[in-house]
C-alpha cells in the first residue's frame, strides 16, 4: 500500500457503491439522497431487492439515521425506488425491501452494457476502464454539450404537449420549473397521463385550483384513474368516428337530393310532352273545336310555303 502523500492509481483498487451518472448529475436529488441511492445499489442482490436498515444506511454513508430515513422518503418520491415492509416469523417488523423503479431520468451511455455484472464485493471493475475511448460499449459518443441539448429539447417538448392538455384550463398556470421537477420525478409517460386526467377533470366539475402544481403532484402519487376517463387516443378516435358518420349522412344527403331533382326534372318533362302532344292534336271528330284552328293554320301555312317553293322551282 501506498504511504501518506504518494501517488497511487485508484483504478480497481476501492471497495464502494455506484451512483450512475444520471442521479449524480441530478438538480433535484440532495448529496444525501444520492449517496443513499448508491448504497441501495450496492446492496441489491440478483432479485434486484436490497433491505438495510435505516441504521446500516446511516452508518455506511456517514449520516444520521434521521437523514438516511429523509434520503430514502426522497428517493420514494422521486419515483426511484418502492419499499415493500417485512415481519419477522414472530409478527415483529424488521427493515423494508426496495425494490428500484426505472425511470426517465436514465438515459442511454449512463449505464452498464448487457451481461457487465457491477462487482461490490471486492472491486468496482466496470466503472471506469483504464482506457475508455468512443468504441467502448459503456461510454456514451455523445459530448456532454450534445447529451444537455439533448436532454433540454426532450424536457421542450414535453412541456409543449403538457401545455397543449392543460390548455384552457387553470391548470395551465403552472409554472415552467414545477413541470420540469414533476417531469424528473415521475417521468414523461407517467406526467402526460395524470395532466390529461387533471384537465378532463377540470372540465367535467370546474372547481377552483388555487396550486395547479400541487394538484398535479398528488395527482401522481396517488395516480387514480376515474372510471368516466378516456385516453387522448380513444377520445380521438371517437371524434373520427362521429366525423366519418357525419361525412356519410353528408354524401348520403347529396345522392338523395340528386336523384330527387333527378326525379322532378323528368317529370316536368313528362308534363311538358304532353301538353306540347296535347297542342298538336287534331280531333277530326271535332273540326270545329276552338283548338283545332292553331293546328289548321299552320297546316295551311305549310302548304302555302310548300306550293310556293314547288312554283318557284317550274
Amino acid at each position: 500500500m501506498p504511504s501518506a502523500g504518494e501517488l497511487y492509481n485508484p483504478w480497481r483498487l476501492f471497495v464502494g457503491c455506484i451512483i450512475p451518472n444520471a442521479i449524480s448529475r441530478s438538480e433535484e436529488l440532495s448529496s444525501t439522497a444520492k449517496l443513499i441511492f448508491g448504497k441501495l445499489c450496492q446492496y441489491a442482490g440478483e432479485n434486484g431487492q436490497a433491505y438495510p436498515s435505516y441504521k446500516t444506511l446511516g452508518e455506511e454513508t456517514g449520516v444520521k439515521q434521521r437523514q438516511a430515513m429523509r434520503a430514502v422518503q426522497e428517493l420514494v418520491d422521486f419515483g426511484l425506488i418502492r419499499p415493500v415492509s417485512r415481519n419477522r416469523p414472530d409478527g415483529g417488523s424488521t427493515s423494508n425491501v426496495y425494490e428500484f423503479l426505472w425511470h426517465d431520468i436514465f438515459i442511454t451511455g449512463t449505464l452498464s452494457p448487457p451481461g457487465v455484472k457491477h462487482d461490490t464485493g471486492g472491486s468496482v471493475t466496470n466503472v471506469t476502464p483504464s482506457q475508455c475511448h468512443a468504441r467502448h460499449p459503456g461510454v456514451s459518443q455523445m459530448t456532454p454539450k450534445e447529451n444537455h441539448t439533448r436532454d433540454k429539447n426532450i424536457e421542450k417538448t414535453t412541456t409543449e404537449e403538457i401545455r397543449l392538455l392543460l390548455s384552457g384550463t387553470p391548470l395551465s398556470e403552472i409554472s415552467e420549473r414545477e413541470l420540469n421537477i414533476l417531469t424528473k420525478r415521475h417521468g414523461t409517460e407517467r406526467l402526460l397521463g395524470v395532466c390529461d386526467i387533471a384537465a378532463e377533470n377540470w372540465r367535467r366539475d370546474r372547481k377552483e385550483i388555487r396550486n395547479p402544481g400541487g394538484y398535479i403532484q398528488s395527482l401522481c402519487k396517488s395516480h387514480v384513474v376515474p372510471e368516466w376517463y378516456h385516453t387522448v387516443a380513444e377520445r380521438n378516435a371517437k371524434l373520427a368516428e362521429v366525423a366519418e358518420r357525419k361525412r356519410s349522412e353528408a354524401s348520403k344527403k347529396k345522392k338523395r337530393e340528386a336523384a330527387e331533382e333527378r326525379e322532378a326534372l323528368r317529370q316536368l318533362n313528362t308534363a311538358a310532352g304532353r301538353k306540347a302532344r296535347a297542342a298538336v292534336a287534331y280531333d277530326i271528330s271535332n273540326p270545329t273545336a276552338d283548338e283545332n284552328d292553331m293546328v289548321a293554320y299552320a297546316a295551311g301555312h305549310k302548304a302555302l310555303g310548300l306550293y310556293a317553293m314547288w312554283a318557284l322551282r317550274n
